[in-house]
């Protein structure tokens, strides 16, 4: 019983100050619109944008479904290729060389830059999406995943090696293992550029998804349905942050 008190207790103090924190917020919007007598196109009010929130949703729904699962898609295939290239970065000096210039520079190239060009080489279906959250994404993982790989621990190394492990065991029960926390939080920051990635694809072209949907309601300055929108994108990005979050909980050991 004292267990599920601790736990009750510290889920209440680790969820109220940012709960406190968004109402004051809201309040203090409602309020700064309202006194100001502010238009709805300039910036609608909380209360404007929740009901439109509410009575969107019908409509909304299959460009939910579109989004999330590019970015899903898209994820996951950054999650494998960014640790594969962390592991030939690892285990091949030269390359790590040539490579890892390649993946930091990709990390400071605003997708919005680039969406464009991909376009124009691979037209503005599903596929660009895709290839945008792709490179956006893992270069995350590599890094993280790299960094965990290096900084495993030797003694870990020196006893798989004593107890005539191979280069494919010594990987798997040793630099995988000590290297799964930085791999998780490679992970974690990927998913959120995954939903940056995607979202900014959407809104640079084509007509489905969350992102198609703020472009055209911004097009006709409605601007509590396009606010509406991103709090849908908030909430998709927090849940699928909040469920890696739960496998890392289950799968790294304390």
């Amino acid at each position: 019983m004292r267990k599920n008190g601790n736990s009750l207790v510290n889920f209440v103090n680790t969820v109220y100050p940012p709960v406190l924190l968004i109402m004051f917020l809201l309040i203090f919007w409602q309020t700064v619109c309202s006194v100001n007598n502010i238009q709805v196109w300039m910036l609608a009010k909380p209360t404007d944008i929740f009901s439109k929130f509410a009575a969107n949703t019908k409509d909304i729904l299959p460009h939910i479904g579109i989004t999330y699962s590019n970015i899903l898609i898209g994820l996951v295939l950054a999650v494998v290729i960014g640790l594969l290239i962390a592991v030939i970065t690892c285990s091949f000096p030269v390359a790590g060389a040539a490579l890892t210039p390649i993946t930091v520079s990709l990390c400071c190239i605003p997708m919005v830059t680039l969406v464009p060009t991909l376009m124009l080489i691979f037209g503005v279906g599903r596929s660009v999406k895709l290839i945008t959250i792709v490179i956006q994404a893992f270069p995350i993982v590599t890094m993280n995943a790299a960094t965990g790989f290096l900084n495993a621990d030797p003694a870990h190394l020196e006893l798989m090696q004593s107890l005539k492990a191979n280069k494919f065991q010594q990987f798997k029960y040793c630099l995988m293992m000590d290297a799964l926390p930085d791999i998780f939080t490679g992970i974690k920051l990927s998913s959120i550029m995954a939903m940056m990635g995607g979202i900014t694809a959407e809104m640079t072209g084509g007509n489905q998804g969350l992102g198609s949907r703020i472009s055209f309601y911004i097009g006709f300055s409605k601007t509590p349905e396009a606010l509406s929108c991103i709090i849908y994108i908030a909430f998709l990005g927090a849940l699928l942050y909040s469920l890696i979050s739960l496998i890392e909980k289950k799968t790294v050991r304390q």
